[in-house]
């Protein structure tokens, strides 16, 4: 079952539970599902792409906003919690280590091609944004 089938057959559950925001959010990220898969340059999975899209930005929000909006943050939190439980499991930092140590023993040298190769490998559960600090801490340029 791929991610859209299962947020739909959770959001039915929410509805039926009465769970409101639950199946606020989950009706959101059908709909930014729909928008990708309707977007002829859009490529991947979309259903991992919408969420991680929203995910980032609800990060962004509470790391911007969180000390002086502690209502809103608390709510995201919870969102961000529900929405990466859909999300496959991401790379542990020693994982992502490992791969740029495979990866370079290959020859490949560059930042962007390191970068290119892990996404490639692994998708959606590679945090690009932690890979690419792992890589400055590497000092991989």
């Amino acid at each position: 079952m791929d991610i859209k089938e299962q947020i739909q057959k959770d959001r039915i559950a929410a509805l039926r539970a009465g769970e409101s925001d639950r199946k606020a959010l989950l009706d959101y990220i059908l709909g930014e599902i729909q928008k990708k898969e309707k977007d002829p340059s859009a490529k991947g999975d979309f259903g991992s792409a919408a969420i991680m899209a929203y995910v980032k930005s609800l990060r962004e929000f509470i790391d911007q906003h969180g000390a002086a909006r502690a209502d809103e943050a608390v709510k995201y939190q919870k969102e961000i919690d529900i929405l990466t439980a859909y999300l496959p499991k991401q790379l542990t930092d020693d994982e992502i280590k490992a791969g740029v140590a495979e990866l370079q023993a290959g020859g490949v040298v560059a930042k962007g091609m390191i970068m290119k190769a892990l996404k490639e490998k692994h998708g959606a559960g590679l945090d690009g944004r932690r890979a690419a600090i792992l890589l400055d801490e590497l000092g991989v340029k």
